[in-house]
């Protein structure tokens, strides 16, 4: 089936047409992880299902780790498990990288603008606008395709259990909703992408200065399709995410390692695959940090990808 698949697709190749117009719903634009649902679940999967930067510090952070340097604004103790302290959070976050399906070639870059607000003792507001800009080489003959995107994820993350002195864990429940707009002129197929998700976090501080986190997502996208296009995008989709990192506070800096299972419950080409990763961040202030992360994805549909993010982050 895929010998005859390829076939199909050198033949249009030759021609000069675009390859996903003559799969009716199977099209690299919204079946593989870079596409509209594929980032409303990892949206929904980071807002909820992993810890953030300020997280870890008000929670699980000693005073003895946090810079030196005196702010207006100052972090509360991990073992005060107050309502004071660190307010909001907001931050920009780039990223590049490249993937493959099938023996497609893409370069994807995005750019996410984060933002959480702290309402009370257990309740944070999480908000999460990201733009993306995806080259899908030689997608039509010898020429590249190239595909736009924006979101908005927005998520009330609740703490069902709060790090206290005699409590070494928190858990966090987190419903979550977004909508996903990618647009393609060159391949003339786009998305529009409602979805819903919930999250879960178990954050659990084992010895001093390491923490590793459960983390659990699921999410439902539905996808309207833009009208003008003759082939509408219209799959729905439900994703589940389960992943593990680990955490280690040294200081000014924080390192850690993450592996995460993605499985789409719906036939697409990538159903299922699978994230490793490593990321490091490096306070400035008590309320300014740097991060770095580098990760590779494997799946089915012959995917494979690498992406590297650089972001940063304030507390106020």
């Amino acid at each position: 089936m895929k010998t005859s698949l390829r076939l199909i697709k050198l033949l249009a190749v030759m021609v000069g047409l675009p390859v996903a117009g003559l799969f009716g719903q199977i099209h690299y634009l919204e079946n593989s992880p870079v596409s509209a649902a594929g980032d409303s679940a990892a949206d929904s999967f980071e807002s909820g299902g992993q810890l953030s930067n300020e997280e870890l510090s008000r929670e699980f952070e000693s005073e003895s780790s946090a810079p030196a340097e005196t702010t207006t604004t100052t972090t509360t103790p991990a073992s005060s498990g107050g309502s004071t302290g660190t307010q909001r959070q907001t931050g920009v976050e780039v990223t590049g990288g490249t993937f493959e399906v099938q023996g497609q070639e893409t370069d994807i870059y995005t750019v996410k603008i984060p933002y959480s607000r702290r309402l009370n003792e257990r309740a944070t507001l999480e908000l999460a606008v990201p733009f993306s800009f995806s080259n899908y080489k030689k997608a039509i003959g010898p020429r590249d395709a190239k595909a736009y995107g924006v979101g908005l994820n927005a998520g009330y993350a609740w703490q069902a259990f709060l790090k206290k002195d005699n409590v070494p864990y928190r858990w966090k429940l987190t419903p979550s909703a977004g909508l996903y707009y990618r647009d393609s002129n060159d391949m003339n197929v786009g998305a529009w992408v409602f979805s819903t998700g919930f999250s879960s976090s178990f954050a659990w501080q084992f010895s001093p200065g390491w923490v590793v986190n459960v983390g659990n997502s699921i999410s439902f996208a539905w996808n309207n399709g833009i009208q003008n296009y003759p082939d509408p995008i219209r799959d729905d989709q439900q994703t589940l995410k389960n992943g593990i990192q680990l955490y280690r506070m040294m200081d000014r800096w924080t390192v850690y390692g993450y592996v995460t299972h993605t499985q789409a419950l719906n036939d697409m080409i990538v159903d299922s695959y699978r994230t490793y990763g490593v990321a490091a961040g490096y306070k400035l202030t008590k309320t300014r940090t740097l991060k770095a992360s580098i990760y590779t994805e494997e799946g089915n549909g012959e995917y494979k990808a690498v992406h590297g993010t650089l972001g940063t982050n304030w507390q106020f």
